[in-house]
């Protein structure tokens, strides 16, 4: 009879990159306008007429920090209750939860209010804007992708050497976003993003997969 514990670790992988996944395309036409990225009077116009996208994007964003780190928590029911390293990469992972989702109200609350003053407010929104900009990509990723690094690590030959590789891909490309929030570097954002979260569902869905063959550990 399968494991309900594996099926279950194994729904809220495809959940992670189906929801993933779907953000991109959002992000790419609903997010991009008003992000970094563009031109600041650009980003002021659009933002100024509230686009449901931008909100609805970050809405999806904020699902998938809440996913992400239901995961963490399912892949700790493969450890023994003791890890450190389990605990660790939970609390580091539900602290960049907080931390993002924070961020991420102040993109849809505050950027577009402020955004409707007009030109006259730039000072106040850069300052907010730079703010949610390294909040989200800084500190709220780099606690995420440590603690997928440290679960990678932590589970070793338990998991194939594909989602080894998965893993450390996610760690690569989610501290160049981590760096390009602290820059700050819109170009490096938008290159490392699209990796960051492909190899981040494929770490998803190829763990779960290997956890469901191997069961949970016993002992440490």
């Amino acid at each position: 009879m399968p494991d309900p514990t594996a099926r279950r670790l194994e729904a809220l992988a495809w959940a992670n990159a189906v929801l993933h996944g779907f953000g991109l395309p959002v992000a790419w036409v609903g997010m991009r306008p008003g992000s970094v990225v563009m031109p600041l009077p650009d980003r002021l116009s659009y933002l100024a007429a509230h686009p449901p996208l931008w909100s609805w994007g970050w809405g999806i964003w904020m699902l998938c920090a809440l996913l992400l780190v239901a995961y963490m928590a399912g892949l700790g029911s493969f450890l023994p209750a003791h890890s450190a390293v389990a605990r660790l990469a939970l609390v580091l992972t539900a602290s960049g939860m907080a931390v993002d989702l924070l961020c991420d109200v102040l993109q849809i609350s505050v950027l577009p209010g402020i955004a409707a003053a007009g030109q006259s407010s730039s000072t106040l929104f850069l300052a907010f804007e730079g703010l949610a900009f390294t909040g989200g990509a800084t500190v709220a990723n780099g606690l995420y992708t440590t603690g997928v690094l440290l679960m990678t690590l932590r589970f070793g030959n338990r998991i194939r050497t594909p989602a080894r590789l998965a893993g450390y891909g996610t760690v690569v490309a989610g501290y160049a976003m981590a760096a390009a929030g602290l820059l700050p570097s819109p170009d490096l954002l938008q290159l490392s993003t699209g990796p960051t979260i492909g190899f981040f569902s494929l770490w998803t869905v190829l763990v779960a997969r290997d956890l469901h063959l191997s069961g949970p550990e016993n002992a440490d």
